[in-house]
């Protein structure tokens, strides 16, 4: 069962690089239809960004999150525990209204279509709903981390 749990951690990642290799790919043949064969490749600046953003978005779900310990490693460790169960019950405020405000936009560009892909705009919004609940899992997993610490 570790193994598997493993594995599941690690999809984010894999799908991140899966998506960098194809921006890339995307963006190459960008540049080598442009300049070498004097075309354009229409549809692929907007996949290219519709992409991008959701490899942007899935990979920092996975990332490190930035704070500044200073004040908060001279505390006790109680205080400590109780200092950090504070913060992260902000954020996963803060990812609920994210994800809120996700699911609006996707509601108001349902109709809306990238000119040259032909596909709903919501696709892009998708990516920020997506990654809020990856986002809401890793903030419950450390909530239940930080809650043990408390109690410990």
């Amino acid at each position: 069962m570790p193994r598997l749990l493993a594995s599941i951690c690690r999809l984010p990642d894999i799908v991140a690089a899966a998506l960098l290799a194809l921006v890339t790919l995307l963006v190459s043949a960008q540049v080598l239809v442009r300049y070498a064969l004097g075309g354009s490749l229409v549809w692929s600046e907007e996949l290219t960004r519709l992409l991008f953003v959701w490899m942007v978005l899935i990979a920092a779900t996975t990332a490190a999150p930035m704070r500044v310990d200073l004040f908060v490693d001279m505390l006790s460790p109680r205080l400590r525990a109780l200092t950090r169960l504070l913060a992260e019950a902000v954020v996963f405020g803060l990812i609920l209204v994210l994800m809120y405000g996700a699911w609006g936009m996707m509601d108001l560009t349902q109709f809306d279509t990238y000119t040259a892909l032909g596909i709903s705009v919501r696709w892009l919004y998708l990516a920020l709903f997506v990654s809020s609940a990856l986002w809401i899992l890793r903030s419950l997993a450390t909530l239940g981390r930080s809650l043990r610490d408390l109690v410990a």
